[in-house]
């Protein structure tokens, strides 16, 4: 990002774990547990020269997040040496927080405009404090190149489609490998071009690609899985780019006498009918649109929101109609009938989505309107049934054990069907893996109200360290998919493990018969007095391998790998005794192990 002129922001600092009540929330957390749970992201993105960073709404340990000196001053800048500068998110700040390390009031200046020059002026804040936030905002602008391409930054600019080819096929293979394969039941993937498919969900036609809120991006165009998948299902390579994305009809479902409120929504004057208003959201790529009448104005939305009540308003869902062509079809009817359709055809894929967005969590972690059952009523009839997910993290899986493939695409972006056809026809070998646990129960790790969403504005990370994979490792739970789970199109094996002072390696084979990549994931489990989980990732690195090639893998320990975070020094010290030395392909599925002899004492003379 910053190599090409733009300043990079990393986001939000810190204890942003909720949205539900996060203008208001305390995250009240022990500073052992911030510094080796939540404090690393931003210890590698100060690591990476990132240039600035955002604070949050949150309040940590009864502290407004920006104005923290704790976390902000004392944590980020002194400790972690954290060289840019820090804004708010907008409406974050509370006060003039120039002295608890908040650089930048955003937007707008109520606390550090004429209040902090008052405050200067009367000798509260010296000038010494001014300059030095000045100095961190000024010197990344011009590290950066900012000022040497001013004319970048003219907002008449903003709407620009910058769009490139370039573009396109960069959105593509990040999709594809970001794209994990989790079941592949009989080898039923990669598919043969001339098969018999039926496709099911809306996804199919109109895919869920991003979130609401800041998480919403309108693309300018997408590939709609059911134009890739009826192009590479005749044998041919289907192309990137808005010139590939034929035109497509609404279809719109009207909700009389209600608002469908999401905030915030893209607003389009000028409709003069609800029919007007679908048409115009859904072409944007929009799923969900209420009409108002009285101002002639329709409201966009990501998301269906909350149903709100309202004589004259008009809601409903917009669906960017296609049909397939050739061998695959979209099912367009009820659930009642999926499966007898599924039955005729060779394939059926299910499309499932749900998405997230800012100013509330997710009510659960299933997938809503009948999805689920749609899944089980085709897999009841089509045994070789495949699932792909769009999801914005953690979902329920009830099906897994009844379908033959499950892919997850995350938000895929707007090459979202050529990726996927990509990866379904084995032009791309899959090497996503999942960056998280995926549960087998609502609450599998049995978070109170206390800790979620919080009592009184109260929320208490009482887990501590046991969280995602470390709780499960530590209650010896196995979930429904492990922490780093993903699957290839071929197979790999892991020996000859070895350890020689902070240098760990392996050999990995590819043992297919196909060309594939496999992240191999180093963990560590720390001496039992260390009081750490029981194993913790240290490191993982991507090879890829040619069918029946053998390469070594390689780790290098960091002296803070070896390290845990001392309340009483504030500071990470070095472990001491034997650790226990994982390999493996997943969190789950550790393929050779050995031990390390750690002898080297101390505290760390740097964060990093």
């Amino acid at each position: 990002i910053q190599s090409q002129g733009v300043i990079a922001n990393a986001k939000h600092y810190v204890m942003n774990n909720q949205e539900t009540n996060r203008h208001t929330i305390s995250e009240n957390v022990d500073e052992r547990t911030r510094f080796e749970m939540y404090y690393p992201p931003f210890m590698g993105a100060i690591k990476s020269e990132v240039g600035s960073i955002m604070c949050s709404y949150n309040k940590i340990n009864q502290v407004w997040a920006c104005e923290n000196n704790e976390t902000l001053a004392t944590d980020f800048k002194a400790r972690m040496g954290f060289k840019g500068w820090v804004m708010s998110d907008w409406g974050a700040t509370h006060s003039i927080s120039i002295n608890q390390g908040l650089d930048q009031e955003m937007p707008g200046g109520n606390f550090m405009g004429k209040p902090l020059e008052a405050a200067v002026n009367a000798s509260n804040i010296t000038m010494a404090a001014v300059d030095n936030s000045v100095t961190r905002i000024l010197t990344q602008m011009y590290k950066f190149g900012l000022f040497d391409h001013a004319s970048q930054w003219n907002v008449s600019n903003h709407a620009n489609n910058v769009t490139s080819m370039n573009h396109s096929l960069t959105a593509r293979d990040l999709s594809a490998k970001a794209t994990t394969l989790l079941k592949n039941e009989d080898s039923i993937l990669p598919l043969k071009p001339g098969m018999k498919i039926l496709l099911v969900g809306s996804d199919a036609t109109n895919p869920t690609t991003n979130g609401g809120g800041s998480g919403h991006v309108t693309p300018m165009y997408f590939i709609a899985p059911v134009d890739a998948i009826s192009t590479r299902n005749t044998g041919k390579i289907p192309a990137s780019g808005s010139g590939a994305n034929p035109p497509g009809n609404v279809m719109c479902t009207q909700d009389k006498g209600y608002d469908y409120f999401v905030n915030p929504s893209k607003r389009v004057d000028g409709m003069n009918a609800s029919g007007d208003c679908c048409d115009a959201c859904g072409l944007q790529l929009f799923q969900y649109y209420t009409f108002v009448p009285e101002k002639s104005a329709c409201w966009c939305h990501a998301a269906i929101g909350k149903k709100v009540p309202h004589p004259t308003y008009i809601s409903g869902s917009c669906t960017l109609n296609r049909t397939g062509s050739g061998d695959v079809t979209v099912y367009q009817g009820s659930v009642d009938d999926v499966g007898e359709a599924a039955s005729k055809a060779d394939v059926a894929i299910v499309f499932v989505s749900t998405t997230s967005h800012e100013g509330s969590d997710r009510v659960n972690l299933s997938f809503p309107y009948e999805q689920d059952e749609f899944v089980f009523a085709v897999a009841k009839k089509q045994p070789k049934t495949i699932v792909v997910m769009m999801t914005p993290g953690a979902v329920l899986t009830p099906w897994s054990k009844d379908v033959a493939a499950i892919l997850d695409m995350k938000m895929p972006g707007l090459e979202v069907g050529n990726s996927l056809s990509d990866v379904l026809y084995g032009d791309y070998n899959p090497t996503g893996r999942l960056a998280l646990t995926l549960p087998n129960i609502e609450n599998e790790v049995n978070f109170t109200e206390g800790m979620w969403p919080g009592v009184n504005l109260q929320s208490n990370y009482t887990e501590k360290l046991l969280i995602g994979y470390r709780w499960y490792d530590a209650h010896k739970v196995t979930p429904k998919f492990c922490f780093g789970h993903g699957l290839s199109y071929t197979s790999f094996v892991y020996s000859n493990l070895k350890v020689t002072g902070m240098s760990v390696s392996v050999d990995i084979t590819n043992f297919g018969d196909k060309d594939g990549g496999e992240i191999a994931q180093l963990y560590l489990g720390f001496p039992e007095e260390a009081g750490e989980p029981p194993k913790s990732l240290k490191g993982f690195q991507k090879i890829n391998l040619k069918a029946g090639e053998k390469s070594t893998v390689t780790f290098t320990l960091q002296q803070q790998d070896v390290s845990v975070y001392d309340v009483e020094s504030h500071s990470f010290k070095m472990v001491t005794g034997k650790f226990d030395v994982m390999v493996g392909a997943s969190s789950c599925d550790i393929r050779v192990t050995g031990t390390l002899d750690q002898t080297e004492e101390g505290s760390l003379a740097t964060w990093m």
